[in-house]
């Protein structure tokens, strides 16, 4: 299992950031067209979500990855995860990094059904078994999650520490990067402590609480931007969104 693929994408791209992907619905006017085009029904809402998913791949082009999260994929049934698959395939014709969040315990399965993706996420509970996959994949062990209530089991104590820093010091020993969705500086020194060398998958955090995830290099962690997809016009929200986190971390 090695990330250095990806750590070699961002200083291609002289960007840690990655496009995020997670519809969470479809713009109306766009539904209706393909409406027109196949009557009501999963099938126009499964091509409108294909080309809403291209149109955002081609604006991001210049980006090193891709984070597509699965949950906004399985509403729309069978076609949905043959979009997401498809958008899959796009994305790494495109020589991007693919990482598909589904936060799952057996990550071979999902990188077998989705040819191109190089990482999915993982829950780092089961143990090391969900760090198996191949020599060219990686996985990304979920240490912080976002949820209100992730202080409950996560912030429980382990001897000296809290248990999310434990486990992000286990899932860097096996090779796996750790995923941090709470966006918190303090959380991500925290990680960063207990696990120097792994590499970070950061979303919900800004330029500024990132910088604390690389080293001097810029080298170590790689930024999701959600928003991108939401804007009117992407293409010039990914290159604003690349420049506002150049004024803190510089990829050289």
């Amino acid at each position: 299992m090695s990330l250095e693929l990806l750590q070699q994408r961002i200083r291609r791209c002289k960007t840690p950031l990655a496009l995020g992907l997670s519809p969470d619905s479809l713009p109306e006017q766009l539904l209706r067209r393909f409406e027109q085009l196949y009557g009501p029904g999963p099938m126009a809402q499964a091509e409108a979500l294909r080309y809403q998913g291209t149109r955002l791949l081609e604006a991001a082009e210049g980006l090193p990855a891709v984070f597509l999260r699965l949950e906004s994929y399985l509403p729309y049934g069978p076609a949905g995860l043959e979009v997401l698959a498809n958008l899959v395939s796009a994305a790494a014709a495109a020589e991007q990094y693919v990482i598909v969040d589904c936060c799952t315990p057996t990550p071979r399965l999902w990188l077998e059904a989705l040819p191109g993706a190089r990482a999915v996420t993982v829950n780092p509970y089961v143990g090391s078994d969900c760090c198996n996959v191949g020599e060219d994949q990686a996985v990304f062990a979920l240490i912080r999650s976002a949820n209100p209530s992730a202080g409950q089991v996560q912030n429980l104590m382990a001897r000296d520490r809290y248990l999310h820093q434990a486990v992000a010091e286990q899932m860097s020993r096996q090779g796996a990067g750790l995923l941090v969705e709470t966006g918190f500086s303090l959380d991500i020194r925290e990680i960063r402590r207990q696990a120097e060398k792994a590499m970070l998958l950061l979303t919900h955090c800004d330029g500024e609480a990132a910088a604390w995830g690389v080293d001097q290099y810029g080298h170590g962690a790689l930024v999701v931007d959600e928003t991108i997809q939401h804007a009117a016009d992407p293409k010039a929200a990914a290159a604003a969104a690349v420049g506002a986190l150049k004024q803190w971390i510089t990829v050289v």
